[in-house]
């Protein structure tokens, strides 16, 4: 009988470049583990302790790849002193920002960035928990670092952000320096205390979608911090780093590929991009050093049948499998909260089915 490998067996033979057994799944499982483990969204977010134990007991039961992490597309608002709700009522699915700390341009000027060698600011708290816990059973830290761009973009009051970007660009470009300096610092707390070389970071966000800004804005006003924050952590001598270009990124595509370009990187990016960007894209800008991923639509884990979706992650998987540096099946983005658990299944029987190497 053919030895299998253990999950972090299989993580660790693409991430180094060799072959697994099958292709890893990683179902970007947040709030569903909450649910599925009888713990409240709200605690979920609110309690990193719980965070880890409901992600852990979800991989446990599962059997997929994806290790324990703590984050959200609203982090940033209470680290700068707004304020958060986390998702205790019907329908909220992760925390949401109830007040900016930057509702005007003078709210900017006076904007303290958070200091790290006192209390953990925010939702940090919560993520150094989590982080333990991943430390203590030989886990990789993952820690959100990003992007800047759309941090900054809930800290100010979303609408008056968009516009500034035309009227104020000086100005905002104030307030992402002061964000991406608290990143900066978020990274070096984490480093110190759990060693560079076991982070992986996660970077990534929504607002720097094509839907939201062009190709241009991107370059001038996500680019270079997201650059600042890249080359950070090659200083650090971090290994790999976790990309998620939430929503259509198309055409931000060249800046996410010069990145490693422009820095001289000899690391590994792990990208999981929307469902937006087909497989063959990924590979064709990314395949040669990086591991890319399979972005099944989240929605159709709602929508579809266990027999769909096991056809739909059949041809994710034949589309990525041979990648030069590695393939991953993923979720495109969050798995709903509120999918069957059989809906996750057909992703692991599709793997076992459709992705086998040996």
């Amino acid at each position: 009988m053919t030895q299998r490998m253990t999950p972090p067996e299989r993580m660790m033979a693409v991430m180094t470049g060799q072959k697994p057994d099958r292709v890893p799944v990683v179902p970007f499982v947040l709030g569903y583990s909450a649910q599925i483990t009888g713990i409240s969204l709200g605690d979920f977010y609110a309690d990193g302790d719980k965070c880890f134990e409901a992600q852990f007991a979800s991989m446990r039961l599962h059997g997929y790849e994806q290790t324990p992490m703590y984050g959200y597309a609203s982090m940033g608002a209470l680290e700068f002193g707004g304020e958060i709700e986390y998702p205790y009522g019907k329908g909220q699915g992760a925390p949401f920002v109830k007040k900016h700390p930057v509702n005007n341009l003078e709210d900017i000027e006076k904007l303290e960035v958070p200091d790290f060698n006192k209390e953990l600011p925010g939702a940090y708290k919560q993520a150094d928990k989590l982080a333990s816990r991943c430390a203590e059973l030989g886990m990789p830290v993952s820690i959100q670092v990003g992007s800047t761009f759309t941090a900054a973009s809930v800290i100010a009051d979303t609408s008056e952000f968009v516009s500034w970007i035309i009227m104020e660009p000086k100005t905002v470009h104030l307030l992402l320096d002061k964000v991406c300096d608290m990143l900066i610092n978020a990274i070096d707390y984490f480093a110190d205390k759990y060693g560079a070389e076991n982070l992986l970071p996660f970077d990534g966000g929504p607002s720097e979608s094509n839907t939201m800004i062009s190709a241009d804005m991107f370059a001038e006003f996500a680019y270079p911090y997201m650059k600042r924050i890249h080359t950070h952590l090659k200083e650090l001598g971090v290994n790999s780093v976790l990309m998620h270009p939430c929503s259509d990124q198309n055409k931000n595509i060249p800046y996410y590929v010069k990145l490693r370009n422009e820095m001289g990187w000899f690391g590994k990016y792990i990208w999981l991009f929307g469902p937006e960007t087909p497989v063959k894209t990924q590979v064709e800008a990314f395949g040669d050093h990086d591991v890319v991923c399979g972005n099944i639509d989240p929605s159709l884990f709602i929508t579809e049948s266990y027999k769909d979706l096991l056809e739909i992650c059949r041809q994710n998987i034949v589309e990525g499998m041979n990648s030069p540096s590695g393939y991953i099946l993923a979720a495109g983005c969050e798995f709903p909260p509120n999918a069957a658990p059989i809906k996750l299944m057909a992703m692991l029987d599709a793997a076992e089915k459709y992705g086998r190497y040996d």
